[in-house]
């Protein structure tokens, strides 16, 4: 009976992994006169390869897995801003020229196949550079600042470092966020929540928990709307809606004055009356207005 050969199957995540995770092999040390022990702690270490991926994809798999296509192709010339120069260059990759420019290349080479991606993936070596640099310069790399942006991009640089070191700040960041978010004063909590449109008429742990909500959602803004001015601002309004000084509606903001309510100003189309309120009252027309304000919330202190 024969047996059956086993065969394994890669997936484009394995295969990333892999060429991330493998640690560098290192020669074994050389005991020749002691000039091994001269070469310590100067290993060179071997540069992995530049790892390019489609944007597109097919969707996901029953497991979960990325579907790619097994084989894509892209053209191997393109027209490109040339940062440096300030002019728009063409580029070609041709194996065996040291140039990917037009104008640097042999007036006789000619592209000879389109760039290939296998299974979603291409990984190019160092010892091929032209490749790399073709790679790095077309408008189809999503990861290249200065491409032509009306072009739809293909593919990007994979960056594992660089993208942990990004999600690991995010992470921390986002941690600071709701550590602020659960341990606000109370009071403080309940003039920035009604800032953020958080409906404070429930529980203090129901508003801490929608606080905590949106700190998770974007914890840059939640931290830094803290200490912005505009949110001291709009708490200082807020309070004048709230003892009837003011009314802040969708198309105008009026003073409360009995049965009268002159308009202060009218609110733009499309703008919340109380973002553009506080903008009325720092510019000078409104400074006046704003000092009314306070003067009459320093009654009710």
């Amino acid at each position: 009976m024969k047996k059956k050969k086993q065969t394994t199957t890669k997936t484009v995540e394995t295969a990333v992994k892999e060429i991330v995770e493998t640690p560098t092999a290192t020669k074994p040390k050389s005991n020749t006169n002691g000039i091994g022990n001269l070469n310590k702690g100067f290993k060179k270490k071997t540069k992995k390869p530049s790892i390019y991926q489609l944007i597109h994809n097919g969707g996901k798999d029953k497991k979960g897995k990325t579907i790619y296509p097994v084989i894509y192709m892209i053209k191997a010339e393109d027209i490109i801003y040339d940062p440096e120069k300030d002019i728009n260059r063409k580029i070609r990759y041709i194996p065996g020229e040291p140039s990917v420019f037009e104008d640097e290349q042999k007036k006789d080479a000619k592209v000879k196949a389109p760039i290939t991606f296998s299974s979603g993936l291409l990984f190019v070596d160092r010892t091929n550079p032209s490749l790399k640099k073709y790679l790095d310069l077309c408008n189809l790399n999503q990861s290249n600042p200065d491409r032509d942006k009306s072009t739809r991009p293909a593919f990007k640089l994979l960056t594992p470092e660089i993208d942990a070191q990004k999600k690991l700040e995010k992470s921390l960041l986002e941690l600071d966020a709701v550590k602020v978010a659960l341990e606000m004063p109370l009071d403080k909590m309940i003039g920035y929540a009604k800032v953020l449109g958080v409906n404070v008429s429930k529980s203090t742990d129901e508003i801490r928990y929608d606080m905590k909500v949106l700190a998770e959602k974007d914890p840059k803004s939640f931290i830094d709307g803290m200490d912005d001015p505009m949110t001291e601002l709009k708490e200082t309004l807020m309070r004048a809606c709230q003892y009837n000084i003011i009314s802040i509606g969708r198309s105008t903001a009026n003073w409360i004055q009995g049965d009268k309510t002159p308009i202060i100003t009218h609110v733009p189309l499309g703008v919340k009356g109380i973002d553009h309120m506080a903008q009325y009252c720092i510019s000078k027309k409104g400074e006046s207005t704003l000092d009314h304000i306070k003067l009459m919330l320093s009654k009710f202190n």
